[in-house]
């Protein structure tokens, strides 16, 4: 049943004997519509605003009833609006698209309010109002000739979001690239026989007991002698020490044991 010919249709007259059938059922229509779309706005609104609305049984009364409640003058609407217009900010998340879409919302609404807001007041707001990564798109705009109208605005916003976009993710891959070269490398440095073939193993090995060998000759070439603090040789192989045994009559066994 159509509830809403209670807000579209004046209320008919009231029923008398001489009211025709037709006349009776268009009242007995419109008599239930009113009853349902009033029972449905009483649950639609909140207990608080529900109890502050004067009561009556017509549901075009509640309804307006409930608007001049929270009615707002013209002029504080058109303050809020201008505000919103000025300092929307641009949301990454949802593109800018929907950006310059609320922008054009937003303009409806002051029109509507005697606060014209001319297509290219709106074209140049909804340009400067995005970050500073469309400053190319916004110098672009501002070099040429002509102007753009509100549909070319939003065609060519889109396609400069989608190439800042792909510019992101090529710049994202470069870097990992460069990271995952570097590790490689790092890795060769630290493991050089790593990826050698079968062949080289002996070869490796050969090198690896052979670096070992200089490293112990150097490591004994850096020794000190406790004895005689001379560099060179060890303390059991020192002659002086050797002597000062002897003339002491301590065997080098005895000292070992």
């Amino acid at each position: 049943m159509d509830y809403d010919i209670v807000l579209r249709e004046e209320e008919p007259a009231p029923i008398t004997e001489a009211s025709t059938d037709e006349q009776k059922k268009k009242f007995e229509k419109w008599e239930k519509a009113n009853r349902m779309a009033l029972l449905i706005m009483k649950k639609s609104v909140a207990e608080s605003v529900r109890g502050a609305i004067p009561s009556g049984d017509k549901a075009k009364a509640f309804l307006e009833a409930v608007r001049e409640k929270f009615k707002e003058s013209d002029k504080a609407e058109a303050t809020n609006l201008m505000h919103a217009f000025s300092n929307l900010k641009y949301d990454e998340r949802k593109g800018v698209r929907v950006h310059i879409l609320k922008l054009i919302e937003i303009a409806s609404k002051l029109n509507g309010l005697a606060v014209p807001v001319p297509e290219p007041l709106l074209v140049y707001q909804a340009l400067h109002s995005l970050p500073p990564k469309f400053a190319q798109l916004q110098v672009a705009y501002n070099t040429q000739k002509g102007a753009w109208d509100l549909n070319e605005l939003i065609s060519i916003c889109s396609q400069e979001e989608e190439r800042l976009k792909q510019e992101k993710v090529e710049n994202v891959n470069l870097v990992h690239s460069g990271h995952g070269k570097k590790n490689g490398a790092s890795s060769s440095s630290k493991f050089p026989n790593a990826a050698k073939p079968s062949g080289t193993v002996a070869k490796s090995t050969h090198l690896s007991h052979k670096g070992s060998h200089n490293f112990k000759s150097a490591k004994n070439k850096n020794f000190k002698c406790f004895f005689c603090k001379k560099p060179n040789h060890m303390k059991k192989d020192c002659e002086k020490y050797k002597k000062w045994l002897a003339k002491k009559g301590i065997h080098k066994e005895e000292v070992t044991n």
